[in-house]
């Protein structure tokens, strides 16, 4: 087992971290409700090469037939270049991030890091605005307008709902 890709994270963790996750959504009518929390055991993969990016080598190691059919799967690992990433299932989440804090910013790093995450599954993308929750490597929370109508858009689409004209 690789010490980077282990999570130290528990249960009550990963509860806090969703609800922090959804103190931040609250501002779009957005909630993420926790189906169930499991330890998955990383598959053995090479120790990781200089040229090969972070997001491909800890993707490689996540043994995806345990992924929920019905739910988003969210993978925390210990450590790894960018603070997480999701390219398609699982959303995956460092719990040392890395990040320059903003005035109103989230306190809890990893939580952010989750709930930005979320976003790009919601179909949200980079936006530079520091205080933004699509902004990279800061603490910001905030969403605009469009960006609330979006992701509520794409929540009821992904709920199998039809979204408001």
């Amino acid at each position: 087992m690789n010490p980077r890709i282990s999570t130290t994270l528990n249960k009550e963790d990963v509860e806090l971290i969703f609800k922090e996750v959804n103190r931040i959504w609250f501002q779009a009518g957005i909630r993420f409700e926790l189906e169930c929390i499991d330890n998955l055991q990383a598959l053995e993969i090479p120790e990781k090469r200089w040229y090969i990016k972070d997001r491909n080598w800890v993707k490689a190691a996540i043994p995806t037939e345990h992924f929920s059919a019905t739910a988003i799967d969210v993978c925390f690992v210990k450590d790894m270049g960018p603070n997480g990433f999701f390219y398609g299932e699982p959303v995956v989440v460092c719990e040392k991030p890395e990040y320059h804090p903003v005035a109103g910013g989230s306190d809890n790093p990893v939580a952010r890091v989750a709930a930005h995450e979320l976003g790009h599954v919601l179909f949200l993308q980079h936006r530079q605005e520091h205080t933004n929750l699509m902004a990279s490597g800061k603490n910001g929370i905030l969403l605009n307008a469009q960006e609330i109508k979006d992701a509520r858009r794409r929540a009821l689409e992904i709920l199998g709902k039809k979204p408001e004209s």
